[in-house]
This record gives C-alpha cells, sequence and structure tokens, in this order.
C-alpha cells in the first residue's frame, strides 16, 4: 500500500481511507481510517459517491464491449483527481495484439479531455470473481497514476476486491530510468 498520509484532505487520503475502511487490514489503520473519514466527512462521502458511480458506469461501459473473439467483456471507470468519471470498454480486433482493453480506453478518454492525474479506477467483468488489470494496462496506468486504487468488480458475484497499483506492479519501469542515460 503506498504511503499517502491519511492527515491531509485530498482525493489520495480519501483513497487510503477506503482501502483501510474495506480491507483486511489492522484494527488501529481501520480506527484511524473511520477517524479520518468523519472528520472529513464531505470528501469523504463525494469519494464514496464517486466510487459507487465509478462502478455503475464501468458496469454500463460493460454492455457495449466489443469482444465477438474472447467474449469476455470488460468495462473501467477512471477517476480523475478533479473528480471526472472517465468510462471505457474493451474492444477486440481479429489481430489479437491491436485489441484495446477496457482500462486504456478509459485513459484514453480522459487524457483527451485533458485529464493527467488518477485516483481510482473500477473494473467489471462478467466472471463470477474480480479480476486485476492486464500487465500491458498496469504500466501505462503506472505512467500517470501510480498511487492508483483499483476496485474490481465480478458482474455474476457482487463481490468487489481491492489492490494498490503498486500491489500488481511491484517493479515498474518508469520515465526515470529513460532519463538517466
Amino acid at each position: 500500500m503506498p504511503s499517502l498520509p491519511l492527515h491531509e484532505q485530498t482525493w489520495y487520503a480519501a483513497a487510503r481511507a477506503y482501502y483501510l475502511l474495506h480491507s483486511s487490514v489492522s484494527p488501529c489503520d481501520q480506527e484511524e481510517a473511520q477517524r479520518w473519514s468523519q472528520t472529513h466527512r464531505s470528501l469523504y462521502d463525494t469519494f464514496i459517491t464517486c466510487v459507487e458511480e465509478a462502478h455503475r458506469l464501468a458496469s454500463a461501459a460493460l454492455h457495449y464491449a466489443w469482444a465477438p473473439y474472447s467474449r469476455f467483456p470488460v468495462g473501467a471507470a477512471l477517476l480523475a483527481t478533479d473528480g471526472s468519471l472517465w468510462q471505457g470498454c474493451n474492444v477486440e480486433c481479429s489481430s489479437f495484439g491491436l485489441t484495446l482493453c477496457a482500462e486504456r480506453v478509459a485513459l484514453g478518454h480522459a487524457i483527451t479531455h485533458g485529464r493527467r492525474e488518477f485516483v481510482f479506477l473500477a473494473l467489471v467483468t462478467d466472471t463470477e470473481t474480480p479480476l486485476t488489470p492486464c500487465g500491458a494496462c498496469r504500466q501505462i496506468l503506472y505512467d500517470f497514476a501510480p498511487t492508483l486504487l483499483i476496485s474490481s468488480q465480478g458482474a455474476r458475484g457482487q463481490r468487489r476486491a481491492l489492490w494498490w497499483l503498486d500491489e500488481l506492479l511491484p517493479s515498474p519501469f518508469s520515465g526515470k530510468e529513460i532519463w538517466k542515460r
């Protein structure tokens, strides 16, 4: 889990509090998150509303997915730090390497509208269990949001899973390596 400060009043702190309140963490961490969410009730409630809306938008995007080859539709929604939400769905191609994942479609949608910083990603699949983004999506998301909180939900089983991007991509490649030469 990223070491995001919980004393700040930011979207990142709200994401951290959400993670602590919805994950298996120590009671001490949960108490700290509970105190923060009560102290910053308006911000936290707004974040919760955005999380629920992100899942709703990802679920709606799932129905627009173009997946005639894999029959594996995916919907995604990204929450930018300005509170805007950007959705995407996977778009398959008969040349599989050209297929676009839902996460990258949502990211491209946001970027074309000038957004560059993100705090939360909602994924919805038509599976029993929540799934993680693929490796390519993890890498491109890292370039824009290294402290991204990811929530995934299987459409059939209403269970959700939470991860920090750095949990899913522990040794990312970054622009720092490019500029070191």
